[in-house]
């Protein structure tokens, strides 16, 4: 069990590094924030101890960018500082993702028991997580297996002459929902075992102008009535793994234009803004479909919320776009837009 120490001050690392090595964990050491995020993204440590004031990159910087890659982001984090932390920097640390405060000078005892609790509710989280995920994985294929009887069965009608036309097409339309669906519970699993550590997924530098364009030609070409209108900014690389994004905004339009039943007009826009937490490239996309309202608007991602109204979104599609928006880094939003349809803002890292 490997546990990474980013701290500039030597003689506290080495200390460290002993004490925990006495208890039988491997450790790795860096002196400074950037050089702990390399290490934290090569080796993939169970636990992170992370100094605040260091040169080069601070831990609040480092916390930040570690918390915001897919790679590192469910890695927990102690913070060490010194024996007095003002209020702000503390709720500061906690907002970004630390789980715990070590104070120095460090004593011995306290290291151990705070970090033997960290890795034991660290493998707990684990544990549900397999549990909910082999549990999904379950539901999803007696679903597909009994899709797979039902879809034999409508094959051998469609094949057939004696059935009239209005039912061939109403099979079929049926039999392409129902080939969707297979479709996205295999984007489900596969999402499901990268979380679960099972696949990874590499990021990589993109530009999302070139990507976006690409999908919606692919997105025309499937559906006529569907047409797209462009507002792009300069600066549009980010990163991301590609395939992966591809395949998201695939899922994401195909949604929309069922949605607007096959016809209207999709409005994408991109900026790139920079601020305090970083430097961000926006997409928004505006469609022609119902508007949401403000509260549906609100748990459009949480589709088990949802009783008696249900938006005309695929709603499970919607909760894959998500998905593979997140695990890339990025973020998502909705809200009724205030021309027609409703607008959907999705952040993503800048390159």
């Amino acid at each position: 069990m490997a546990i990474l120490i980013v701290d500039d001050e030597k003689e506290l690392r080495e200390t460290l590094k002993n004490a925990l090595e006495s208890e039988g964990y491997d450790v790795i050491t860096a002196d400074n924030g950037l050089a702990g995020l390399t290490l934290a993204q090569e080796k993939k440590p169970e636990l992170i101890l992370l100094d605040i004031s260091m040169p080069v990159m601070d831990g609040f910087t480092a916390l930040f960018k570690l918390k915001q890659n897919p790679i590192t982001r469910e890695i927990p984090v102690i913070i060490l500082t010194g024996q007095y932390v003002d209020e702000e920097n503390l709720e500061r640390g906690f907002n970004l993702g630390a789980v715990e405060y070590l104070y120095k000078p460090i004593r011995f005892t306290e290291l151990v028991a705070r970090v033997k609790s960290v890795l034991r509710m660290r493998s707990l989280e684990n544990e549900a997580k397999k549990v909910q995920l082999m549990t999904e994985k379950f539901f999803i294929s007696e679903v597909k297996e009994l899709f797979s009887s039902i879809r034999g069965i409508i094959e051998m009608i469609l094949e057939g002459e004696e059935i009239r036309e209005e039912m061939k097409n109403i099979l079929r339309e049926n039999y392409n929902r129902m080939r969707k669906w297979f479709e996205l519970s295999e984007y489900f699993i596969r999402l499901n075992d990268i979380s679960a550590g099972v696949e990874e997924i590499e990021i990589k530098v993109f530009d999302i102008n070139l990507l976006l364009k690409k999908v919606a030609e692919q997105i025309k070409e499937k559906f006529s009535g569907v047409n797209f209108e462009f507002s792009f900014g300069r600066d549009s690389l980010v990163k991301g793994n590609e395939n992966w994004i591809e395949i998201g905004f695939l899922t994401f339009f195909e949604a929309i234009a069922e949605a607007m039943s096959f016809n209207g007009k999709i409005h994408i826009s991109q900026v790139t803004r920079a601020g305090s937490d970083g430097k961000f490239v926006f997409v928004g996309i505006r469609d022609e479909a119902k508007k949401l309202t403000i509260e549906s608007a609100k748990t459009l991602f949480s589709p088990y919320l949802f009783s008696e109204y249900k938006p005309s979104y695929n709603l499970f599609a919607l909760k894959i776009f998500q998905r593979i928006i997140e695990l890339n880094g990025g973020h998502i939003i909705v809200e009724p837009s205030e021309q027609v349809g409703n607008k959907f803002v999705i952040r993503f890292h800048s390159a």
